[in-house]
C-alpha cells in the first residue's frame, strides 16, 4: 500500500511539474515513467529533461502510441502480416500466369506435330485428342483471366494497405506523418544510399499565441500551417509533425539551394495566411515560422540530419525570427 502510495504521489508530482493535464494518456505515460517498467520510454522521457525540451501532450501521445499502445502494435502487426499475404498471392498468380503461357505454347507446338504425322488408322483418335485439347485450352485461357482479374484485385488490396498503413502513421490533427514512420522511410532512404536534406519548422510564439486565443484556435490555426506548408512538398518529400509547434521534412536527393528555395517559399507562405475569429470577426495576429535547413552525405546518421536542422532553426529564432537559417559545419 505504502509503496503504490508513493507511486501516486511521484506520479502526481511528475504531472504538475511538467505542467501536463491529468488525462488518461498523460496519466498512463507518467505512471509507466515512475514504474520504470519499459526502457525505452524511460530513456526518451529522461533525454528530453536532461535537454530542458518541454514535455507536452503532444510529446506523450506520441510516445503512448510507440512505447504502450497495444492497438497500435496489433495494426502494425496486421497490416504487415496482410501485406505479406498480399505479396505471396501476386507471386502465386504471376508465376500460374507464367506457367499457363508456357503450357499453351507446348500444346500449339505438340497439335501441330500430331497434324503433321497424318496417321490414317490414328484419325477418329487424333481427332478426340485435338477435340480434348481445345477444351483445355479454352479452360485454360479462361483461367488465365481470372488470374489477371486476381491480379489487377491485388494490386487494388495493396493501394488499400498502404494507405491503411498511411494513416495509422499520421498525425490526426495535422495531417502530417508521425516521427516514427519517418525514423522508418528515411532508414530506407538512408540503405539506398540517398543523400539527405531536412527542413526543420518551429511556428514563432505558438505557445504565447495558445494560451491568450485558447487550444480550439490554436489547433485551426495549426492544421492550416501544416496544410500549407505540405502543399510546398507534394511527393517530393516527407512532412512530420515532430513537436506542438514544429515540423520537420524530409527531402531526399536534393540540392541545397534548391531546398533553401523551398524553405523560403514555405515562410513567406505561412506568413501570407490570414486568420480571423469566428466568434468575434477579429483579425487574429500573424502567424510567422522560424526554419533551420541541414544536409548529410549518404554515409551520416538520421539523427545528425535532425540535430543539425534543429540547431539551425534556434539561431533562426535567435536572429529574430521568421527567417531561414542554413546549417553551416564549424
Amino acid at each position: 500500500m505504502a509503496q503504490a502510495q508513493d507511486k501516486m504521489t511521484r506520479l502526481c508530482l511528475f504531472l504538475e511539474e511538467h505542467q501536463l493535464a491529468p488525462h488518461p494518456i498523460n496519466y498512463h505515460v507518467a505512471y509507466a515513467y515512475i514504474s520504470a517498467d519499459n526502457a525505452e520510454l524511460n530513456k526518451e522521457i529522461a533525454l528530453c529533461i536532461s535537454n530542458k525540451q518541454p514535455l507536452d501532450d503532444f510529446i506523450l501521445e506520441n510516445l503512448y502510441q510507440r512505447h504502450l499502445s497495444q492497438e497500435q502494435k496489433s495494426q502494425d502487426l496486421l497490416i504487415k502480416g496482410v501485406t505479406k499475404v498480399v505479396n505471396n498471392i501476386e507471386t502465386l498468380t504471376t508465376e500460374g500466369s507464367l506457367a499457363i503461357n508456357q503450357y499453351i505454347a507446348q500444346l500449339d507446338s505438340s497439335l501441330l506435330s500430331i497434324d503433321e504425322n497424318n496417321l490414317t488408322e490414328s484419325r477418329q483418335v487424333l481427332a478426340s485428342i485435338i477435340d480434348a485439347s481445345h477444351k483445355l485450352k479454352t479452360s485454360q485461357l479462361k483461367l488465365q483471366d481470372n488470374l489477371m482479374q486476381a491480379q489487377t484485385e491485388t494490386k487494388k488490396t495493396k493501394q488499400k494497405l498502404l494507405a491503411l498503413k498511411q494513416a495509422t502513421h499520421k498525425d490526426p490533427l495535422t495531417g502530417l506523418f508521425k516521427q516514427n514512420y519517418m525514423i522508418e522511410q528515411a532508414q530506407l532512404w538512408i540503405d539506398e544510399n540517398k543523400s539527405l536534406c531536412a527542413i526543420n519548422i518551429s511556428i514563432d510564439d505558438f505557445n504565447d499565441f495558445s494560451c491568450r486565443y485558447g487550444h480550439i484556435i490554436s489547433d485551426v490555426v495549426l492544421n492550416k500551417i501544416a496544410s500549407k506548408v505540405k502543399s510546398y512538398v507534394l511527393e517530393s518529400g516527407l512532412p512530420v509533425r515532430t513537436k506542438q509547434e514544429e515540423f520537420l521534412i524530409i527531402l531526399p536527393e536534393l540540392e541545397l539551394t534548391v531546398v533553401t528555395e523551398i524553405a523560403e517559399k514555405m515562410r513567406s507562405g505561412v506568413e501570407k495566411l490570414r486568420f480571423v475569429s469566428s466568434r468575434t470577426g477579429r483579425r487574429l495576429p500573424t502567424i510567422t515560422i522560424s526554419m533551420g535547413i541541414a544536409q548529410i552525405s549518404p554515409n551520416e546518421e538520421l539523427n545528425h540530419l535532425t540535430r543539425k536542422a534543429s540547431s539551425a532553426t534556434e539561431q533562426a529564432k535567435q536572429a529574430g525570427k521568421n527567417t531561414v537559417i542554413q546549417h553551416f559545419k564549424k
